[in-house]
């Protein structure tokens, strides 16, 4: 199976690493915007073609390709990729914006293609300690979640930048922790939002810098989220609690780190369990490699990663009408990403 690589950043080599690990991988072409950074990648993968521009890497006659760039860009590759017969494994989101997105799960579905967005917390073992925990009723019945996701962003970087980006919702609030509460939990059915921009205000920068989020999930399960581009380098903010009738789970995922877990049971002592190494990135990569080859699904497939799309465009508008709520019912998860909730969670099976 041969894979082009777009982008030549650190979750490039990340993800290109864990793909050629694979037996029967082979990276056969590199683009990124800047020709010297290009070869270098590809001398240190020993990848035969470097480009500029990424259309060249048609020659190298890829099976699928990696796109680790800028989310607006990412929308012209992966429908380049696409259109030129290429499985995608996407860096991030599935789009910058909620157009994108829907044609981009189209031409999957039209030319029956693989595309696995970039959210490797599926795959990540400490949230599946967590959702197996939950769904085996560890907690009891579910009560409420919080969550509090802060970076200390650059403000030179493209993940500032609204339309480079598609948004701080797309850009992180999807990733921290939206995405993998909405695997556990299943789509909520109520949103709501409040956002402020007071760090920087410059013009084009992200419209929301800050927000916090009220969820309903299913159940009558209460959640709200703090997300956004300031926290000060000594301050830890990346946890997850969630409450039941039984218990509580506190939750450190991680980003680039393998996470934590420390379980509250009613009744006896708490525990604690660590979950090293990190291996959430070779395993996405053999999901989507296998699903390339037929004998396998991924956890993010276009159809469901719209679905993250889908929400980041209401909480968009919600912070924009100053926290009106928003019912999610107009969202409608296609077949193929019910089915894969069903098999995972919604029913308290094992998780697959």
């Amino acid at each position: 199976m041969r894979v082009a690589v777009v982008g030549a950043g650190r979750m490039a080599e990340i993800r290109a690493g864990a793909l050629a690990a694979i037996d029967g991988v082979e990276l056969c072409g590199i683009a990124a915007r800047r020709r010297s950074r290009a070869e270098e990648f590809a001398a240190r993968f020993r990848i035969p073609v470097s480009t500029d521009d990424y259309r060249e890497l048609a020659s190298t006659a890829p099976d699928a390709l990696l796109a680790e760039v800028p989310h607006r860009l990412q929308d012209d590759v992966v429908r380049w990729a696409l259109r030129s017969g290429m499985h995608v494994l996407a860096g991030g989101s599935l789009a910058a914006t909620r157009p994108a997105a829907r044609e981009i799960a189209a031409l999957a579905a039209e030319y029956g293609l693989v595309v696995e967005a970039g959210y490797e917390a599926r795959y990540k073992r400490v949230w599946h300690a967590a959702a197996e925990m939950i769904h085996s009723g560890a907690l009891g019945e579910l009560l409420a979640v919080q969550t509090i996701a802060l970076v200390d962003q650059d403000p030179h970087s493209w993940y500032y930048d609204e339309a480079a980006s598609g948004g701080m919702f797309v850009t992180h609030l999807s990733y921290a922790f939206l995405n993998p509460l909405r695997w556990i939990l299943d789509t909520p059915e109520t949103v709501a939002a409040i956002a402020n921009r007071k760090a920087l205000t410059r013009a084009g920068a992200v419209r929301h810098e800050i927000c916090a989020v009220l969820l309903t999930f299913p159940g009558d399960v209460v959640c709200s989220m703090t997300a956004g581009y300031v926290r000060p380098p000594g301050m830890e903010a990346w946890d997850v609690r969630i409450l039941g009738t039984d218990g509580a789970l506190d939750l450190r995922p991680g980003d680039l780190e393998p996470g934590s877990l420390r379980h509250h049971p009613q009744r006896g002592p708490s525990v604690t369990r660590d979950f090293a190494p990190n291996d959430a990135f070779a395993r996405q990569a053999a999901a989507f490699v296998a699903a390339c080859r037929g004998t396998a699904r991924v956890r993010n497939p276009a159809e469901d990663a719209l679905i993250d799309i889908e929400l980041c465009h209401l909480l968009a508008a919600s912070a924009d009408e100053g926290g009106m709520r928003l019912s999610t019912t107009a969202i409608t998860a296609p077949d193929g990403a019910v089915a894969m909730n069903a098999s995972g969670y919604r029913h308290r099976r094992r998780p697959s």
